[in-house]
């Protein structure tokens, strides 16, 4: 045997001993089953219309357990949320065949934390399928099991409980549940292929596209210190986790889209369910320091440009670029202090008009004018700071307030 033979079978050798065998027979299982089950079930008898409702329910109520649950509440702790909702989180999320909330939430804070380096579990620099999927189907360190980095999870006694029973919740309501529910109309084999085992398949590769799409294809409007991107299309079917330059940026935040016409339903839920009580103690980045990782993005990009061979439109310097950044920065904080001032003096205006105290008319009259002016301000900084993008050929993160 060769030098070069002897060195490929010791390679093969370690990458078989590193195999988590379970992980790739099931992956590969479920593969198999979705696709040649799927498709002779259609062959055959079609696709009951109810069963295609109940596969994109539980499509749906899956992907949502490990977007809301398994992610922004248990590996980030980005809000609470009462013992329902939890439970409801923990039973799906097992449905999901994706492990339990312990080992997800303790390998995603491990990728947060290494991002990628060696250490990330799903690091995008040893390429695309292994980011994808790859590292599921390989064995960790050992020494980086240790649980060490998710001491609050297991001090959650429901978490506990789906970490000792995962497998039979995973099965009970993976494949149990759906076949049971399509049962009522007959059609459970429809439920245990379409909503089982496709649902499953589907899901899983709607989570991974997060670990390898959205840290190759995209926009990096808030930080490039990582691989994470934003990326619209993905948010559409991993209800909102395509914003993920956003989310590694800021990954306190309950929020992965900050913006009005960003697709984010898993942040719309935990919102609405915070007005009943269900959800509370919502984190989010300071709007200032969301403007400033904005505004710093786009001044390296200046700069990098000013490096190069270009052609001004207007006359642009180092100290121009900083300068203008400083002043948005300054107009921006002041804006929002007049801001919270004038709602603190309407709320008093409204509580002391309720015990028939003098108004507050002349006050908030001159704080309206001081808001005017301060909007003025920061929209006359942002235009300038527009203009400077454009002089450069730099498309602004920054565009409006």
């Amino acid at each position: 045997m060769t030098e070069k033979e002897l060195s490929l079978y010791l390679k093969t050798k370690d990458l078989l001993k590193r195999i988590e065998w379970v992980n790739l027979i099931f992956l590969v299982s479920a593969h198999l089953v979705a696709l040649i089950g799927g498709w002779v079930l259609f062959t055959i008898e079609g696709l009951h219309p109810y069963t295609l409702i109940l596969s994109l329910f539980m499509m749906v109520i899956c992907g949502v357990a490990i977007t809301g649950g398994y992610h922004r509440l248990f590996a980030h702790r980005s809000y609470k949320a009462n013992w329902f909702l939890k439970s409801l989180f923990l039973i799906f999320g097992a449905a999901a065949f994706q492990n339990s909330a312990r080992r997800w939430g303790s390998d995603h804070r491990r990728h947060h934390k290494y991002v990628d380096t060696v250490k990330d579990p799903y690091n995008i620099k040893e390429g695309f399928l292994f980011a994808h999927i790859g590292w599921i189907v390989l064995k960790y360190d050992q020494s980086e099991q240790s649980y060490n980095d998710v001491p609050d999870l297991m001090d959650d006694p429901l978490v506990r409980f789906q970490e000792k029973y995962y497998v039979p919740l995973a099965i009970a309501f993976g494949f149990l549940f759906p076949t049971l529910i399509a049962s009522l109309w007959g059609d459970p084999l429809g439920g245990f292929i379409w909503a089982g085992w496709v649902r499953i398949v589907l899901n899983e590769h709607f989570t991974f596209s997060i670990n390898s799409f959205s840290h190759m294809f995209g926009a990096q409007p808030y930080s490039d210190a990582d691989t994470s991107r934003d990326n619209w299309f993905f948010a559409l079917f991993t209800y909102g986790e395509g914003y993920h330059n956003f989310h590694h940026r800021f990954p306190f935040d309950y929020r992965n889209a900050i913006r009005a016409h960003q697709w984010d339903p898993t942040k719309w839920l935990i919102r609405v369910l915070s007005y009943f009580g269900v959800t509370r103690d919502l984190k989010q980045a300071p709007k200032e320091a969301i403007l400033q990782a904005r505004l710093k993005m786009d001044e390296k990009r200046l700069l990098e440009r000013l490096e190069r061979p270009h052609r001004l439109t207007i006359p642009i310097s180092r100290e121009l670029v900083a300068a203008t950044r400083v002043k948005i920065e300054h107009a921006y904080s002041h804006f929002q202090a007049l801001k919270k001032e004038y709602a603190r003096l309407k709320k008093e205006k409204i509580e002391a008009l309720n015990v028939h105290i003098h108004s507050f008319n002349e006050r908030l009259e001159h704080l309206k004018q001081e808001l005017a002016k301060a909007r003025a301000a920061l929209e006359e900084a942002m235009a300038a700071w527009v203009e400077l993008c454009s002089g450069l050929g730099v498309h602004p993160s920054v565009a409006a307030v």
